[in-house]
């Protein structure tokens, strides 16, 4: 006796009897009833669509990756003076557009890169701020 398999019309991954929906792609492969209650042949043109899905998401996280290592970049070129105010809010800026990406596409590889940008960026912006009330003080003489 021979055993009863089918095969998924999207992705050819062999399903067992008695599914509907194919476990690897998702795709409707019949009734959970009847095994042989097959669907139309879906058009190929689907599988297709998902491919620019698919790679706009990849690009994404190519980039939040990107910003978080330029983020650690920015934040440590936040010390220099005056100019580490602008560099400072860069490196906050990319660090928390990159943590909240990487998360929302549950990957690990950048997030460490991305944090370390945020912390050494507010540690940037402190260190501003302190030089810049500094400066005030000089100015005013030092009158307190």
């Amino acid at each position: 006796m021979s055993s009863v398999s089918k095969v998924c019309f999207e992705c050819g991954m062999p399903i067992a009897v008695g599914i509907a929906n194919c476990s690897y792609c998702g795709a409707k492969v019949g009734t959970v009833f009847d095994e042989k209650a097959i669907p139309s042949m879906p058009a190929r043109q689907n599988s297709w669509a998902k491919v620019p899905k698919l790679m706009d998401e990849n690009q994404r996280i190519e980039k939040a990756q990107d910003r978080a290592n330029n983020s650690v970049i920015f934040g440590l070129s936040s010390f220099f003076p005056l100019l580490g105010l602008a560099l400072g809010i860069t490196a906050v800026l990319y660090g928390t557009m990159a943590v909240r990406t990487l998360k929302a596409h549950n990957i690990e590889d950048g997030r460490g890169s991305a944090t370390a940008g945020f912390v050494i960026g507010s540690l940037g912006l402190i260190a501003q701020a302190c030089i810049i009330l500094y400066a005030m003080k000089l100015i005013s003489g030092g009158k307190s």
